[in-house]
């Protein structure tokens, strides 16, 4: 009975030891105080507010000025703020129920409101002075006048935070991310994505155009005729929605969790559940079947082998793979690793010897599950060629007649 205990501690307990990949709380504003039920709600965002952190809904004693809003399903056919379709945009969140507005632009030409939004969001943790993170995040323009370029993230202890005037153009501010390219999509999501080297105090993110007017492109946005626009004191707005922010550090890890056995029809949770929104891929036997997210709810029909990749800046991703097994727990069949099978050399060059899995069934993959060799090893000393792989980092499992598996990460020079 020990021994039984022991084996169901090992296959089903999930180590979550490492702290959450992701450092933006509530990346993409599923969770809520409050549903928003009109403009300048950001702080019924848990997590999030505009930078004059004493504003609190429903106070609108600064409002509009300087507060982003809060866009949720929730919020229903609301005409301001509900989700997909208002007078301000028709656009489905890029995942989960929620994003915000801000003002990415106004022009201050035609009058003087400060009509700037500041989208400034909590971090889990204080940045580690000397450490690359890569940042990114989504944006679509809304039905707007203008479509401009510099749209940002600024990282800091909270200075921005002391100004009385959150809507005025923060130019004192350099954004460590940031695109020069003017965003003009009004369809789909854009994402920003850039990384820099944290000095130690950055404990909130603040996104935002923080260039003045003579240092801004703006252009019409699409459909948009601008003729008269400068009359009768009317303004040139440029409203983004904003949606799954994440900071992660360069070198992050991802996790896809610990292999499993299911039986029947039951499903099972694969991936981290501490971290919600992450830049990811899933991939179940080499297909893509999900992304930007940090965990799913699998139920596999048959043995099924799947693969998380987390997107880091510069294309240098990360994967980790996770096997669900179908069949009895405690069948004659040893579905984990038998110690009896060896593959050598590892790393390999040309030649991999198999020993110890004559009849078996060997099959190596990339870190994605795509297929790059099958073949059968008829004897219990036999080397396989595997000059045509790719130098890279495989998986290579080896089935045996009864069912039995041996699964490692193979090197391939």
């Amino acid at each position: 009975m020990k021994f039984i205990l022991v084996i169901l501690i090992i296959l089903f307990t999930c180590s979550n030891v490492t702290g959450q990949v992701n450092k933006v709380k509530n990346p993409s504003f599923e969770q809520y105080s409050e549903c928003p039920t009109m403009l300048d709600e950001i702080k019924f965002a848990t997590h999030w507010m505009c930078l004059d952190s004493s504003w609190s809904p429903p106070d609108w004693a600064h409002a509009p000025f300087g507060n982003p809003d809060f866009c949720n399903v929730c919020a229903g056919f609301n005409p301001h703020i509900g989700v997909p379709n208002t007078g301000w945009y028709y656009q489905f969140p890029h995942t989960g129920m929620g994003f915000s507005m801000a003002i990415m632009f106004y022009d201050e030409t035609i009058n003087t409101l400060q009509q700037r939004d500041y989208l400034q969001g909590h971090l889990t943790e204080t940045l580690i002075a000397g450490q690359a993170y890569c940042v990114s995040f989504y944006v679509s323009l809304a039905n707007e006048i203008y479509a401009v370029n510099h749209i940002g993230a600024y990282f800091d202890d909270g200075t921005i935070d002391t100004t009385r005037f959150p809507g005025k153009t923060q130019t004192h501010c350099l954004p460590q991310v940031f695109t020069t390219s003017i965003i003009n999509d009004t369809t789909n999501w854009v994402k920003i994505q850039g990384s820099f080297i944290a000095t130690g105090n950055e404990r909130l993110i603040t996104i935002g155009n923080f260039t003045d007017r003579a240092h801004t492109s703006f252009v019409p946005a699409p459909g948009i005729d601008t003729t008269g626009i400068h009359s009768g004191g009317v303004g040139g707005y440029s409203n983004y929605l904003i949606d799954d922010v994440s900071v992660i550090a360069i070198d992050a890890t991802i996790n896809a969790g610990t292999d499993r056995v299911i039986t029947g029809t039951d499903s099972v949770t694969i991936g981290d559940t501490l971290d919600s929104y992450l830049p990811t891929y899933w991939y179940a036997n080499g297909s893509l079947i999900d992304s930007n997210t940090a965990w799913l709810r699998v139920r596999p029909d048959t043995t099924t082998m799947y693969v998380v990749e987390l997107s880091r800046c510069g294309g240098d991703n990360i994967t980790d793979t996770v096997w669900v097994y179908v069949g009895a727990l405690f069948s004659n069949a040893p579905i984990y690793n038998t110690a009896a099978i060896t593959l050598s050399p590892n790393p390999a060059h040309g030649l991999l010897t198999v020993d110890g899995a004559a009849h078996g069934v060997v099959t190596i993959t990339d870190m994605v599950g795509r297929e790059v060799l099958y073949t059968t090893v008829a004897t219990a000393h036999e080397a396989i060629d595997i000059s045509g792989i790719a130098p890279g980092l495989y998986m290579a499992q080896v089935v045996m007649p009864d069912g039995g598996r041996k699964l490692i990460r193979l090197a391939v020079q």
